[in-house]
């Protein structure tokens, strides 16, 4: 058995980090009730779907678009940490810039062949507090000239 490298270590850390904070999210959603924990004194955003398209620009960035209860607008995205498998593991940053609404949302995603869960909790801006799931499907797309894989899906915020 060969020994960790530093930087397997930092990331198996960092997992854990992340895990906790969304663990910590979603028990403090649960504990003070959705209205509560949307934190920027808005309207319960229960129910909200925000959808995207993204790609990875150069590793470990992302861009994309969004729409929906954000509205038309960008995605700006930063994988964390990346763990490779049958099953991928994700840690990233998703911000969503809405024409209506923006937030940023720590996110866990676990991908299996062309297809993703993501669970998470959004950490600053509309509906701060609220935990979010969704999904995305591995797809091709065409953007500025390119053609490269995509992903596309949509995160519920605050089911």
């Amino acid at each position: 058995m060969r020994p960790l490298s530093k930087e397997t270590t930092v990331r198996s850390r960092f997992s854990r980090i992340a895990l906790a904070v969304i663990a910590s999210g979603a028990l403090l959603t649960l504990s003070l009730g959705a209205g509560v924990a949307s934190a920027n004194g808005g309207p319960n955003h229960r129910g909200a779907d925000a959808t995207f398209t993204k790609w990875v620009t150069d590793f470990p960035n992302m861009a994309g678009v969004v729409g929906g209860s954000v509205g038309d607008g960008s995605f700006v995205g930063k994988i964390l940490d990346y763990n490779p498998g049958p099953t991928t593991v994700i840690a990233a940053i998703y911000q969503f810039n809405g024409s209506r609404h923006s937030f940023s949302a720590l996110v866990h995603v676990e991908q299996t062949g062309l297809h993703a869960v993501i669970i998470g909790v959004v950490t600053d801006g509309w509906g701060r507090g609220n935990l979010v799931n969704g999904q995305y499907t591995q797809i091709t797309c065409a953007h500025g000239g390119l053609t490269t894989d995509c992903f596309r899906g949509s995160l519920d915020i605050g089911r």
